[in-house]
C-alpha cells in the first residue's frame, strides 16, 4: 500500500473528499507535464468547493 493510499483511507475516516489529495510526479524537464497537473488539480478544488461552509467551519481556541 503506497502512502497516498494511506492518507486516503484517513481521508475517508475524517470525511474528507479523497479527491483533494493528488500526487504527480514530473521532472524538471516536464514543464508541460507540471502545468498539466497544476491544472487538474486547481479545476478540481474548485469544482470541489471549500471544505468547510463558514459556519461549519472548526472554531479556534
Amino acid at each position: 500500500m503506497s502512502r497516498v493510499d494511506m492518507i486516503h483511507e484517513l481521508m475517508d475516516d475524517f470525511g474528507f473528499d479523497r479527491d483533494r489529495l493528488m500526487l504527480s510526479w514530473c521532472s524538471s524537464a516536464e514543464p508541460d507535464k507540471f502545468v498539466e497537473a497544476v491544472t487538474k488539480m486547481t479545476t478540481l478544488a474548485r469544482n470541489l468547493g471549500p471544505l468547510f461552509e463558514k459556519s461549519d467551519a472548526p472554531q479556534e481556541a
